[in-house]
């Protein structure tokens, strides 16, 4: 089985590799050739084929020889050891002609099997693209709010060393230099937070991509367009989204695919119960041949054309087999009409995510721009003495929460983007990413 497009696409690819670093189509195909979930999904497969193969054979004839020796002790005192020794063998083949369709029935139902195995190494490949994606992401997103925390701490120590100059020449009280020295041990804090949360991140991607090579940086403005566009839609555009999104995860979910095959297995199950009503007719033919010193070669001392008509009585049973696979026919139709509903909610609510991580972008940018544009102002005020320490404290934290709600949103965007993608179940990203285009 062969899944296509693990690093395709206008996201996939991370822009400069050239310098050691891992692009995210690498990172999918490390983690899918490493996906031990993905391998067992593989050989279940491989396995639902031989059974299917297996209950295609059990349609052909059955053949079987058998070879006898035999030895006349009791006259072995008056006849020589040739004469008493005895050689025969027996062939014989047996059909069946008519079970009802048994046999027929447990092949569909092994086709069924194997369909099914397949779309469970699909979610497994699915599954894993979705884990490889969050994690680096996670990687990019942590090392994002690193250097934040690093440009707030350098901010907080120009704060600080200012304060510091003013304090020393008396012109703020020892109350400002506290606060800005404060301020300075808490960003410290904070980066140290935000290092670990990058070991974190980083130990995470390795250990589902096998290696320490670190995420290539993102180009964010190659999503632009996609952004402008999911911002700029209106309801009826959004409707028509998710009702293409839906229509193609209707398709190609596997989830829902496997529901829906379940559904099929279960309604055989049922013709393979209602089997019990039927007679069974089998035909065999066995041929006998013999040897030895007394009589000679026999090559037909025996032989037979047997035909057996079977016809079962326990009515009782076959009745309660079939109304238990009803039943079961039953639970099935309605897990596969929750495994339908429940995607379609999930899709429309992850694309109302990304719709609203768009906006989020946009307007954590915005508000950055004018809180750097601020902060800047204040500072200049504040080395003039015509701004207060905690005037420019509060123009640095919002400088920093805004960053924080961009760097967010940027990523939550590109994960949204990841697990819509698994949603709709499309192994062609090109394809799936056009929609959203």
């Amino acid at each position: 089985m062969a899944f296509m497009g693990a690093g395709s696409g206008a996201f996939a690819e991370a822009a400069g590799t050239s310098d050691g670093s891992l692009s995210l189509a690498a990172a999918r195909d490390l983690a899918l050739s490493r996906s031990k979930s993905l391998k067992q999904a593989m050989l279940a497969v491989d396995a639902s084929l031989l059974e299917e193969k297996g209950a295609g054979y059990a349609a052909l004839p059955s053949a079987s020889v058998a070879v006898k020796g035999a030895f006349d002790y009791a006259g072995a005192a008056s006849l020589s050891l040739a004469d008493a020794a005895a050689v025969s063998a027996a062939v014989s083949v047996s059909q069946t002609i008519y079970d009802g369709g048994a046999n027929a029935i447990l092949l569909a139902i092994d086709k069924l099997a194997t369909k099914s195995a397949r779309q469970e190494a699909r979610a497994a490949y699915f599954a894993a693209l979705l884990s490889v994606d969050q994690a680096y992401y996670g990687v990019l997103e942590a090392n994002a709010a690193m250097e934040a925390a690093l440009s707030d701490l350098a901010a907080s120590r120009a704060h600080q060393d200012i304060t510091q100059a003013k304090f020393d020449s008396g012109m703020v009280i020892k109350a400002s230099l506290m606060e800005a020295q404060a301020e300075t041990a808490s960003k410290e804090t904070a980066l140290s937070q935000a290092r670990k949360s990058l070991a974190v991140a980083k130990s995470s991607l390795k250990s589902i991509t096998g290696t320490d090579a670190q995420p290539a940086a993102i180009d964010q403005a190659s999503y632009q367009r996609m952004l402008d566009r999911l911002m700029g839609l209106g309801e009826t555009e959004t409707a028509a989204l998710v009702a293409a999104l839906r229509s193609s995860a209707a398709v190609n979910n596997p989830d829902v695919a496997a529901a829906s095959i379940a559904v099929e297995t279960a309604a055989k199950e049922i013709e393979q119960a209602k089997v019990g009503y039927a007679p069974t007719l089998a035909a065999t033919w066995s041929h006998a041949a013999s040897y030895s010193a007394a009589a000679g070669l026999d090559l037909a001392s025996g032989g037979s054309l047997t035909v057996a008509l079977s016809i079962p009585l326990d009515y009782l049973s076959t009745r309660n087999a079939v109304e238990a696979k009803s039943v079961g026919a039953a639970q099935a139709g309605l897990a596969s009409q929750a495994a339908a509903e429940s995607l379609e909610l999930d899709i429309e609510s992850d694309l109302y995510g990304l719709v609203s991580s768009a906006s989020s972008v946009a307007s954590s940018a915005k508000a950055l721009d004018c809180a750097e544009s601020n902060y800047d102002a204040k500072l200049e005020l504040f080395k003039l003495s015509k701004a207060s320490s905690s005037d420019l404290s509060d123009a640095q934290l919002l400088v920093s929460s805004s960053r924080s709600a961009l760097i967010s949103a940027r990523y939550t965007f590109l994960k949204g983007l990841s697990t819509l993608r698994c949603l709709v179940g499309m192994e062609a990203e090109d394809l799936y990413l056009n929609m959203l285009r």
